[in-house]
């Protein structure tokens, strides 16, 4: 099957290991990634006309992968709200207790980029594409349709705000591990 002259089995050979590492790192768990990464692809293949050819196919693809993404994090929110008024209504509390554990490097860059899924839309999605997919802020702009002051906004209070998540985590996440040094953006 063509897509204005790229083959869809060739785009996804071109283009699955990106997008797929794009929404590891916004939902943070393989399995969501996986489904995600695989919808994208078959929706490519449903309807290949949708894509007009007036962005790069990896713009494309990354905005599908968006839609579905924020589809998906309004879906859990829903239901993570029933579940915890329905936890309310059976003993009157919702207690979680974070455990204080020591973290190695890879961990830690697990830690961190699930604390990146924590922040709204905007800031997230540049933050993955600023840090976990190395973009230019131009591409990045041309990616989230903004433009390229919003892209350095969005990323400056992105840090910010994961700034202060981290500051808030409990463990070790605050203390960069040795492994990792000064290369603080080979972690986010």
């Amino acid at each position: 099957m063509k897509i204005r002259g790229l083959d869809v089995e060739n785009l996804t050979s071109l283009y699955f290991d990106r997008i797929h590492r794009a929404a590891l790192l916004m939902c943070g768990n393989a399995w969501d990634a996986d489904d995600l990464a695989q919808e994208v692809f078959l929706i490519v293949a449903n309807d290949p006309t949708k894509f007009e050819g007036r962005s790069s196919p990896y713009t494309y693809l990354y905005g599908i992968l968006l839609n579905l993404e924020r589809r998906l994090r309004r879906k859990r929110r829903m239901h993570q709200e029933k579940t915890e008024k329905l936890a309310q209504q059976q003993d009157g509390s919702a207690a979680a207790v974070a455990a204080d554990v020591p973290v190695v490097s890879e961990e830690w860059k697990r830690s961190l980029w699930s604390l990146a899924a924590e922040l709204p839309d905007g800031q997230r999605q540049a933050i993955v594409l600023r840090f976990g997919e190395e973009l230019p802020y131009q591409e990045i702009a041309d990616i989230l349709g903004c433009p390229l002051g919003t892209v350095k906004s969005r990323i400056f209070h992105g840090l910010g705000t994961l700034r202060k998540l981290v500051a808030e985590s409990p463990g070790q996440l605050r203390e960069i591990p040795r492994e990792l040094g000064d290369s603080r953006s080979d972690a986010i």
